[in-house]
């Protein structure tokens, strides 16, 4: 199988594996503890008491670090008790649970939960608003989009970007000491001694959850950097297959305190990917832009050689990975322009394509046999994996009003279906989630009505059914939870004496809160048309290469015999027979 065909079946593979994380379903971001969901809601109105407060969060929080606040029309409220973890939900979020041990006043409260996610120790300070007995005029719509990050929290993302930065670098420069007469081992030294640090002190600034791992895992990676890079240089495979297992070693655990780190699956195996995948392109790229600094042209081709093949080999996964689990904790466009994290994405997105022009620019100058400067690109790569050390300090935007625009008109009016001779007129008011009214008319298509309504009985969704209570202008009424937005189910039974039970399901669709889902459309088109336009120019970029190469080389030596040589080479043969002949015979 030749290279160029191994190259087509690596980026259609890798292509598939993209198409297939992009068809799965989102789910809220992670790496920050945030509260994705609540009862009561913010915005929402109650008319009674709450027993309890409960608060569903987008990645588990260690339980001893939650502090919960309430403030109410008379202050500081003293009633809570302790939070504890009552449940998981359908997708495995953790919801906690605030007894509120007296009843609360009417008024408007004010909730604040700060929680420390148990992945990676950032904490993180979630608001709401309700009201008991009492409207409220507009929600907060900040739910998670908050975050504390404490000195310590800067201390420790910085050592962690120095263990990412002084790996990939310690990696680049072993790479490229075996094409550059061993020059640079000393700088991999370095570098892998400081990678070896920064874990230390990753490690005893936080050791909780992923913590511990991450810091072990670093010491071990760096540390066999560091041993490989005092060995004399060596071009076997065995040499090079260690160094990108100390690498994948060192900076791999990192992706466990990242966003995605929580989703586990195919999105953590992207993660893993981004981070090794950068990390080897940057250090790859540092290496090449110091070690080919005021040398000769015959020395500095083999190193930009070297450097393009690792290049070539790394970018298109770290750019495809990092689209991805973009697509994953950003629900919408509106998260990604109105967010910190946001714009993070977006100015990494920006330093990229100078990076992309000047490596094309930089790959066909070497096929032509010159060379050029790696510096700017150099430069610039870093700039990009400074900024990702800054996003990853970022909240992801969770919050209620990034969640993508529905698709979907909600209902306003009533709906009407018919059940036997009966028609069956249904709303819900106020059409948002939370605690709303039923409202149900019954009225009968015969005259004279066969028999009197008795009873009517509804349930949305998979709920339990509800009895509602006839009022004097002859609706029926029941005090409902809708859960959340979109399309539902409304099961309605209606009973007469005498007459079989009339049913029907009407689908109803209820309308967001108040600034919440307004964030435009998802990001999922998007990404895909950038992963599907990236992957295409890059296999037409082979393909092109391959053809001007083929064209380049020229044709390839032919193994026939023109027909003069031919005929001379019979001649000869002729003429030795002949005088073979006329030999006299050995005794």
């Amino acid at each position: 199988m030749s290279h160029l065909r191994r190259l087509l079946l690596t980026v259609l593979a890798a292509l598939v594996a993209a198409v297939g994380l992009l068809v799965l379903p989102a789910t809220p971001a992670s790496a920050h503890a945030q509260v994705i969901s609540s009862n009561p809601t913010d915005g929402q109105r109650i008319e009674t008491s709450p027993r309890e407060l409960l608060v569903t969060l987008s990645e588990p929080a260690r339980l001893p670090s939650i502090v919960v606040s309430l403030v109410g029309p008379n202050g500081l409220v003293t009633s809570l008790g302790a939070a504890a973890e009552k449940s998981r939900d359908g997708a495995g979020h953790q919801v906690v649970s605030v007894p509120v041990t007296a009843e609360l006043p009417t008024g408007l409260y004010r909730l604040s939960f700060t929680a420390t996610s148990a992945f990676d120790g950032h904490e993180t300070v979630s608001q709401l608003v309700f009201g008991v007995r009492t409207d409220v005029a507009a929600p907060i719509g900040t739910e998670g989009a908050i975050s504390t990050n404490t000195l310590q929290d800067g201390v420790r993302g910085v050592v962690q970007g120095v263990l990412l930065f002084a790996s990939g670098i310690a990696f680049g420069f072993l790479v490229l000491a075996a094409v550059a007469r061993g020059r640079g081992r000393v700088a991999a030294g370095i570098a892998g001694v400081a990678g070896v640090v920064a874990a230390v002190c990753s490690g005893l600034i936080w050791h909780e959850g992923n913590g511990l791992l991450v810091a072990v895992a670093g010491v071990l990676g760096a540390g066999a950097l560091t041993v490989l890079a005092r060995r004399g240089p060596d071009r076997g495979r065995a040499r090079t297959w260690a160094t990108v297992v100390a690498l994948v070693v060192a900076v791999g655990p990192l992706a466990l305190v990242g966003h995605v780190a929580s989703e586990g699956g195919l999105f953590l195996l992207a993660a893993v990917l981004h981070v090794v995948t950068t990390a080897a392109w940057m250090g790859t790229l540092v290496g090449a832009a110091v070690l080919t600094r005021g040398c000769p042209g015959d020395e500095r081709l083999p190193i930009l050689r070297r450097t393009s093949i690792v290049g070539g080999s790394t970018f298109l996964v770290a750019i495809v990975s990092g689209l991805l689990m973009s697509q994953s904790v950003v629900p919408s466009v509106g998260g990604l322009v109105g967010s910190a994290y946001g714009w993070g994405l977006l100015v990494k997105l920006v330093l990229l394509i100078p990076v992309l022009l000047l490596a094309l620019v930089a790959r066909e100058r070497l096929r032509s046999g010159r060379t050029t400067s790696v510096a700017v690109e150099a430069a610039l790569l870093v700039s990009v994996a400074l900024v990702g050390v800054f996003v990853v300090a970022q909240p992801p935007p969770v919050a209620a009003r990034f969640q993508p625009t529905p698709t979907w008109v909600a209902d306003s009016g009533t709906i009407s279906d018919t059940a036997d001779d009966l028609l069956v007129s249904t709303q819900i008011d106020p059409n948002t989630p939370g605690q709303r009214f039923l409202v149900i008319r019954v009225d009968n298509t015969r005259r004279p009505a066969p028999a009197p309504i008795t009873g009517v009985v509804a349930s949305l969704g998979d709920t339990a059914d509800v009895a509602m209570t006839r009022g004097d202008d002859g609706l029926w009424t029941a005090s409902v939870s809708v859960p959340q937005s979109g399309p539902v189910l409304v099961h309605v039974a209606v009973t007469r004496p005498d007459m079989p039970v009339a049913v029907v399901s009407t689908s109803w669709t209820v309308a967001p809160r108040p600034g919440t889902q307004s964030g435009g459309p998802t990001l999922t088109p998007f990404v895909a048309s950038a992963i599907g336009g990236l992957v295409v120019s890059w296999l037409l970029l082979l393909l092109l290469e391959n053809t001007v190469g083929r064209r380049r080389r020229g044709p390839a030596p032919s193994d026939e015999v023109p027909e003069d040589e031919a005929a001379n080479d019979e001649a000869a043969k002729d003429e030795a027979v002949e005088n073979e002949l006329s030999q006299p015979a050995s005794v």
